[in-house]
């Protein structure tokens, strides 16, 4: 186990494969495991060196020729790991590399009997959590206290594989003062601050449809304005109309009168 230092993983840590493979009731050919076997030891060699884009490769390829190889899963976390540590990883990867830490620890403790390696593991986990920790808060990402919570009940888990390692209860110390100095509205002010921009935008849509509402409203009020107008100049034609021929019917008469 690593010691007085939370960023650092445990060391390099190769199982013997040919058991992890017969407990997992897997027996691939003899060829098969000399291949993904050679590639791990060429990917320990790469690692010893700090070629972490070596040792990627190769732990990469021993995966994919036996999925089931734990040492290869197990010392690619690792190096990945390292990677994340000692090198600079665009932040839009970070995240992405972090979970792919914690998958591949994970299913490489998923059989895993031996407490001391189950500890290491829940440690690795929780170092991990605790860099993604790190980076959410620097970037004000949201999710910081539920990584620290995770982080912390890695620890735990470490704990109680191999209660006596002291550096995976300093380092647990470590991820409960961040999380208790996290406040509880840092990630709620950004929700809140959410909800009032849906809110607001709500509050424009609802406006909008408001002011077409009575845009329409008025339309129709308009042409039922301009229709009650046409209807009362069409009548006053038509009654227009009806004098100008009462006028001449009363002319006719009058007429016929004097002929008379």
């Amino acid at each position: 186990m690593k010691k007085h230092s939370i960023i650092k993983h445990t060391p390099l840590c190769v199982l013997t494969c040919s058991c992890l493979l017969l407990a997992l009731g897997v027996q691939p050919t003899m060829a098969q495991r000399r291949t993904d076997r050679s590639y791990v030891r060429s990917g320990n060699r790469a690692y010893s060196d700090s070629l972490w884009h070596k040792a990627e490769i190769k732990y990469r390829k021993a995966t994919d020729m036996n999925p089931a190889n734990i040492d290869a899963k197990y010392n690619l976390a690792n190096t990945l790991y390292s990677h994340l540590v000692t090198d600079s990883v665009p932040s839009e990867q970070f995240g992405e590399i972090c979970q792919e830490i914690i998958e591949l620890y994970t299913a490489a403790g998923a059989n895993e009997t031996d407490p001391m390696t189950k500890a290491a593991i829940s440690h690795n986990i929780g170092n991990t959590l605790y860099l993604r920790g790190l980076f959410e808060m620097n970037a004000r990402k949201e999710g910081v206290k539920q990584t620290y919570a995770a982080c912390i009940n890695a620890y735990k888990d470490a704990l109680r594989a191999y209660p006596a390692d002291h550096e995976t209860r300093y380092n647990l110390a470590k991820a409960k003062a961040i999380y208790n100095a996290v406040p509880p509205g840092q990630n709620q002010n950004q929700q809140d601050q959410q909800q009032q921009e849906q809110q607001s935008s709500e509050n424009q849509q609802q406006q909008q449809q408001e002011q077409q509402q009575q845009q329409q409203e008025q339309e129709r009020d308009i042409s039922k304005e301009n229709a009650e107008q046409i209807l009362q100049a069409l009548m006053q034609d038509e009654k227009d109309l009806q004098e100008k021929a009462q006028k001449i019917e009363n002319q006719k008469n009058r007429k016929l009168e004097k002929d008379w």
